[in-house]
């Protein structure tokens, strides 16, 4: 449903299309950690930069899952830590190379299905030479035809490290569930980077939920009742499922996963019940977006933010509150509705080309995003079919027939501020020794700067790594911002579209619940693949389940 404003009813049009929005999530780029099932080993890179097992359970064996442009089951897998990718040569040998050198020897995309001989097992394939990586006793590596398998030595386990960021609220308190630096749980009227939750997939459909500052801590419950934090995560009480509050009550349910017990606040703590019913206001919960639907909208090719002024929109370098804009999609569609943060009013453009800005939203601030092949996304007038575009001057135009730089978009979540407890250590200690503070606020700058956006300059390595954009399939865009000090946010992305979920994220839930049922073949982003349980995701979202 298309809906339009009327000039005698522009209120009422402007709830309705608010009621009926749905939540744009803040996915992490996918990283993950890769080991043999048979063997209990990792992927990893040795001291000398090449390819091998380890024993090891570490951050450094962290790989990134990047599709490979528009190709939705075809991945390249790259090392964090060296920034290197994962390559089958000639003669099944697997070695590690860096992006320049891949166009020479190829071999870095892969595929990965699900491995029926074994549940909850999947196999690497090799797309140029169609082989299998396996893994020997030794945790030697190499690639092999089909017809050597052996049945166990493919096998590979994946445990993600990245997932959705949210914020769980209570709706009737209007209250966050924060986690501190020591692990201590309560709950906070603040939106800040305490309160942001990673939403981690780990199979069946079901999820570990981490601080997002804080990320070695994750909830956990005992069979007791008791909601505490954990640095553990390969038992079961970690895992919690996720869903839809029964009867007239708005929101979701967390349930523990082994202890069938529900996740509520009895006044004073965090604790699991047994039941549902009593007090379920304590046990609705709500799940918002960790950029809370804010951005920044840049030009790739001049980069400069969109603004706004009362009467008008224009272009800056700046990352300020008037360059910071709310996205909305409509249910149902790809329809976007993009309004000044500061202001209120909504972005839009008539049909000689001017973009404006408008007290009402109707059919002319209307807009649907397009992957553009340049690393970002189109922004295109669903009334004018006319893509906004930037000139070099900076002059805001839309226009038609054009889809070039000049009309490709890059939109990036703000993030709410936040410190990590080693960020509170370099400052206590800079204060200590008296005439360093600068190099504690230097460190804190990317979650200060443009009220928890990126400042300029500030690039990640993990967003260079992954060619400076994540691309997603379909009619869906993949949102890059950049980040620092180790949250997961270079490469974070945002999915735009009716309930989808894309990029980093998508991989994660599709290999998740294929572990289940629903994924016969290669990793696949089309309709027919996707389950009953994937369908409740993104997270954000679950207004439209």
């Amino acid at each position: 449903l298309i809906l339009c404003r009327t000039e005698q009813e522009p209120k009422k049009e402007f709830r309705r299309m608010r009621n009926d929005a749905n939540s744009l999530p803040c996915l992490e780029q996918t990283r993950c950690l890769i080991s043999s099932s048979t063997y209990n080993k990792w992927l990893s890179i040795s001291k000398n930069c090449a390819m091998c097992t380890t024993e090891n359970r570490l951050d450094s064996e962290e790989w990134m899952l990047v599709e490979d442009g528009d190709v939705g089951d075809i991945i390249k897998i790259k090392s964090r830590s060296h920034q290197k990718f994962l390559v089958c040569s000639p003669g099944g040998h697997v070695r590690i190379a860096e992006n320049n050198q891949i166009l020479n020897i190829g071999g870095d995309r892969w595929r990965i299905c699900q491995n029926f001989n074994r549940k909850g097992g999947f196999v690497l394939i090799s797309v140029e030479y169609s082989e299998y990586l396996i893994c020997d006793d030794k945790g030697v590596l190499s690639c092999i035809n089909e017809n050597y398998l052996d049945g166990k030595s493919e096998n590979w386990d994946i445990e993600f490290q990245s997932g959705e960021l949210c914020f769980l609220s209570l709706p009737e308190y209007d209250r966050r569930i924060s986690c501190n630096v020591a692990g201590n749980l309560s709950l906070s009227k603040k939106w800040k980077g305490w309160e942001v939750w990673r939403f981690i997939e780990c199979g069946d459909g079901n999820v570990y939920i981490s601080s997002w500052t804080h990320h070695t801590k994750l909830l956990c419950s005992n069979e007791s009742g008791d909601v505490f934090t954990t640095e553990e995560r390969l038992g079961s009480w970690e895992k919690w499922k996720i869903e839809l509050a029964q009867g007239k009550n708005d929101g979701v349910v967390i349930k523990s996963v082994v202890h069938d017990r529900y996740l509520r606040w009895n006044g004073n703590r965090l604790i699991t019940s047994k039941t549902y019913e009593d007090n379920r206001h304590w046990t609705t919960w709500h799940i918002e977006s960790a950029h809370r639907q804010t951005y920044f909208i840049s030009s790739l090719s001049h980069d400069k933010r969109i603004g706004s002024r009362k009467d008008r929109a224009f272009t800056t370098r700046n990352r300020m509150s008037w360059e910071q804009w709310e996205l909305k999609t409509v249910i149902g569609n790809d329809l976007i509705i993009i309004s000044s943060k500061v202001r209120g009013t909504y972005l839009g453009s008539n049909p000689e080309g001017q973009v404006s800005l408008s007290a009402h939203a109707g059919n002319g601030e209307m807009w649907k995003f397009e992957n553009s092949p340049h690393g970002g996304v189109f922004i295109v007038s669903v009334a004018h079919g006319k893509a906004l575009a930037c000139n070099k001057n900076g002059h805001l135009y839309t226009i038609e027939g054009q889809r070039g730089g000049w009309e490709t978009w890059r939109l990036e979540p703000i993030m709410p501020p936040t410190i990590t407890g080693e960020q509170m250590k370099a400052k206590r200690n800079s204060l200590i020794i008296g005439g360093s503070l600068a190099v504690a606020s230097i460190a804190l700058a990317p979650f200060v700067m443009g009220v928890g956006g990126i400042g300029a300059g500030v690039v990640a390595a993990e967003a260079v790594a992954s060619g400076g954009s994540i691309v997603a399939s379909g009619s869906v865009a993949a949102l890059q911002t950049a980040g620092a000090a180790g949250l997961g946010v270079a490469g974070t992305t945002a999915a735009v579209g009716a309930g989808a979920a894309i990029g980093g994220s998508a991989i994660g839930i599709a290999l998740s619940c294929s572990a289940k049922k629903g994924l016969t073949g290669p990793l696949s982003n089309s309709k027919k693949n996707v389950t009953a349980v994937e369908m409740n995701r993104p997270f954000c979202a679950w207004r439209s389940w």
